[in-house]
């Protein structure tokens, strides 16, 4: 029996318990850590946070797919508001020293301490007084910046209020996180983009807050963030590589120019099998474009060797094309062939990997065909459009237009005729 299996069967039949405001269930899961959805609010103080976080509670719970919604502020004991009055003002008092005031008489003060020995021991001063609760409270007299004492109730107006058992802060500022999962199988980046086009906007105007994604999506987005950082610093390698190997800087252009189509072929494989694109998937890819790129080293190392034998550019692509045939097919059939099994495994420790060669496999299908015919067209492009640039800047042994528009500077060079 599946883990998710039980915590649902566990929140179906939990009893109702008299004074229990919330009870939550989860499992362990893998990959990014957080919940499936954690929006946090943020701009106002706590009270305006946490209607506005009871309100998109209300919202995630009309979605069937969501489950143990919560948030990350509790109430706890009422509270007794004091606020000074007209009197209290013209007297002198501020709630600093009112407050102070207060703080002594209930939890006492410390007035010294006494060495004894080698300890020292804390002398505070304890108020002592037969009433009890807010009574002791509104029945304290409080001593006026001139030196007068009178009733602390003459002087403030009392009112309640629901409090709250803690306030949590983040970079200096109040915030609330509301916090749900969603049930097994469902896309929890759906139901986000849903809240986004039609919830958040409208909660947010409402209470004049603003909001962020953190739990499982934050940590997806930086570690987005992180693989395109780390692509862009692979693709800059793979390109000073081969352009020191073939000493030619549109050489590279062309190996590798046929990475996009193994990412279009990774994603329509996703799309067939129904899986969603993760960061494993995007792990993958990278995987996938340097299985790629060996296969157009191997077509254009083949094809500089025919135009050093003095082939002609056409006849040199065509022929290593030919030539290279069975080798990339054999090549991409055996990786394929190899991955294939885990795609269909049903254990929970492949469903990690199964994104990762998925991308490799679908990826490697749609492309290697295209790595015998792209690559060579790719470079006949740029024989064309060197050829074209020779043409306008009138260099030496450049090819008329008609001849480039023809082909001809495709064909074997003519050989020197004979002593």
């Amino acid at each position: 029996m599946r883990t998710p299996v039980i915590t649902q069967a566990l929140r179906d039949n939990l009893p109702s318990v008299a004074g229990v405001e919330s009870i939550g269930i989860r499992e362990f899961r893998g990959g990014p850590q957080g919940q499936a959805i954690d929006i946090r609010f943020i701009g106002r103080d706590a009270a305006t946070l946490k209607r506005a976080s009871e309100t998109l509670q209300d919202v995630l719970e009309g979605f069937p797919e969501v489950n143990s919604t919560m948030d990350t502020l509790f109430y706890g004991s009422p509270e007794l508001v004091m606020t000074l009055n007209a009197r209290g003002t013209a007297l002198g008092f501020d709630l600093t020293t009112l407050g102070a005031q207060v703080r002594d008489a209930f939890q006492g003060r410390t007035v010294g301490t006494i060495a004894a020995h080698e300890e020292e021991i804390t002398v505070r001063l304890v108020r002592t007084s037969d009433a009890t609760g807010s009574a002791a409270l509104r029945e304290m007299w409080v001593r006026a910046p001139g030196g007068t004492y009178v009733p602390l109730e003459s002087i403030v107006e009392f009112s309640e209020r629901q409090g709250f058992a803690f306030i949590a802060r983040e970079n200096g500022r109040t915030a609330v996180s509301v916090r749900a999962d969603v049930v097994e199988g469902t896309d929890a980046g759906e139901i986000l983009a849903r809240l986004e086009a039609d919830y958040l906007p409208r909660i947010t105007a409402d209470y004049g807050i603003a909001y962020e994604f953190g739990g499982r999506q934050a940590e997806q987005n930086a570690a987005f963030t992180d693989l395109a950082t780390g692509a862009v610093f692979a693709l800059a390698v793979m390109y000073v590589i081969v352009s020191w190997v073939f000493a030619s800087w549109f050489a590279p252009i062309a190996v590798m120019i046929i990475i996009p189509f193994g990412v279009a072929g990774a994603i329509w494989g996703h799309y067939l099998l129904g899986h969603s694109l993760t960061v494993v998937s995007m792990m993958g890819m990278l995987g996938l474009g340097g299985i790629l790129i060996n296969a157009s080293i191997v077509m254009i190392a083949r094809m500089n060797e025919r135009l050093a034998e003095g082939e002609g550019l056409r006849q040199a692509a065509v022929g290593a094309s030919r030539d290279r045939l069975r080798a990339v097919i054999l090549t991409s059939l055996t990786t394929i062939g190899g991955l294939t099994p885990l795609l269909f495994e049903k254990s929970l420790v492949a469903q990690f990997l199964i994104p990762m060669e998925l991308t490799i496999v679908s990826g490697l299908s749609v492309a290697t065909l295209l790595v015998l015919f792209l690559i060579p067209a790719i470079l006949g492009i740029g024989a064309d459009i060197a050829a074209f640039l020779r043409w306008v800047f009138l260099t030496s042994n450049a090819p008329t237009f008609r001849e480039m528009i023809a082909g001809k500077h495709h064909e074997s060079p003519p050989q020197a005729p004979a002593e």
